[in-house]
């Protein structure tokens, strides 16, 4: 075990002049050679204070030993150290942290007699620039580190306002669509029929009336017909009552008869019902994809497969159209450049159910795969965690 006399017998042997010092400049232990040096007792040495024994300015000496303090990489000064008789000695400092103990550090200094030569001047200006320039670092990653921890907290915030808003859109989505369903079409259904018992009744009506009559009921149809369909598109009551497969099913009928895209829907017997926010999710990225597949892809087939496996459900939608648009990647190194929006809601959703989502070029066309965590109906919803969207390969 080193005890304080072997480590004093130790330093006593050493010839270069050594101190050690506490920050506020209080000397602890000193060799004989720092006594030779300053021409000072070793029993005054100990327990003195440094900054009485240097002609520089009390400041200068103790910022110098917090800087040594700090670390174990040797920090470099000059001092002119007094002697008995008014004598002086210009001596070069070496410092840098010993030890620690009961959170109070003390620094080592070697003291060298300084040669006046141009290449020491030199090298100490330099050892000024290089402490200036750690000091600089120290401060830049210091400001690096709250910058980043502020933008971190931002993201966070942005994704969570996301979330919230897909929410509530969807909510505003099935409002609207039971408005529509329960309001809006009884009404025109009541005025359907009240045209109607005109049309059949046996008073006499003029037959450029009975014409307009005739008419106004079916455009009245037609009306209900596309309040009907708004309805469905803003919400189909049967993803509420029958789940997913069957809503499903159910929008990829209607949107063959508009768009005239042939659509394969391949849907696994076993696929159960899952929460609430799973199959909405499921519902409104394949509503997205296959209206991009309209608008934008010229394709005329698309295909929609749905499966649970091992507790990830699996959704692919791929189509034989022109591919992703070069908005949306980066072809030459695959990195995200420009996302639409409807596109960045399909990522929200994945990402805030935990999923994953793929988008690549499937030669020809285009391909989204879908990986979320299966989640039975009722369950609480997952937390969110980092987002993971994958480039085209």
């Amino acid at each position: 075990m080193v005890t304080a006399r072997n480590q004093k017998l130790f330093i006593d042997m050493l010839p270069e002049p050594m101190l050690f010092v506490t920050p506020g400049g209080v000397v602890v232990t000193a060799n004989r050679a720092a006594s030779d040096l300053l021409r000072v007792r070793e029993t005054e040495l100990v327990r003195a204070n440094l900054c009485d024994l240097i002609v520089e300015p009390p400041d200068k000496l103790l910022s110098y030993l917090v800087r040594c303090s700090r670390g174990r990489q040797f920090s470099i000064a000059l001092f002119t150290f007094k002697r008995p008789g008014h004598a002086e000695v210009q001596c070069r400092c070496e410092g840098a942290l010993f030890l620690q103990r009961s959170h109070r550090s003390e620094a080592m200094l070697v003291i060298r007699q300084r040669l006046k030569t141009e290449a020491t001047k030199r090298f100490v200006a330099l050892n000024d620039q290089i402490a200036t320039l750690n000091r600089a670092r120290h401060r830049l990653e210091t400001v690096v580190q709250t910058r980043t921890s502020d933008l971190v907290a931002a993201q966070a915030a942005l994704q969570e306002l996301s979330a919230k808003l897909l929410q509530a859109q969807d909510e505003e989505r099935r409002h609207l669509a039971h408005e529509l369903h329960d309001s809006t079409s009884q009404v025109l259904t009541a005025i359907q029929l009240n045209l109607s018992m005109m049309l059949d009744s046996k008073e006499q009506i003029p037959d450029n009336l009975r014409g307009h009559l005739s008419e106004t009921v079916a455009l009245t149809n037609q009306v209900i017909g596309e309040v009907r369909a708004v309805s469905h598109l803003l919400h189909p009551p049967l993803l509420d009552e029958a789940g997913l497969p069957l809503a499903l099913q159910s929008f990829v009928d209607g949107f063959e008869e508009r768009s005239d895209i042939a659509v394969s829907m391949e849907i696994a017997s076993t696929f159960s019902r899952v929460s609430v926010e799973l199959e909405t999710a499921v519902f409104r990225i394949v509503q997205e994809c296959l209206t991009n597949i309209h608008r934008h892809s010229g394709s005329k087939i698309a295909t929609v497969a749905l499966s649970e496996q091992e507790g990830v459900v699996r959704l692919e939608i791929r189509d034989e159209g022109c591919g992703i648009p070069g908005e949306v990647f980066d072809d030459r190194n695959g990195t995200k450049f420009k996302l639409g929006l409807g596109l960045r809601g399909m990522r929200e959703r994945v990402r805030r159910l935990g999923g994953v989502i793929d988008f690549s070029d499937a030669n020809p066309g285009a391909r989204i795969r879908v990986r979320l965590p299966y989640r039975r109906a009722g369950a609480p919803t997952a937390k969110a965690g980092p987002e993971a969207v994958t480039a085209p390969q």
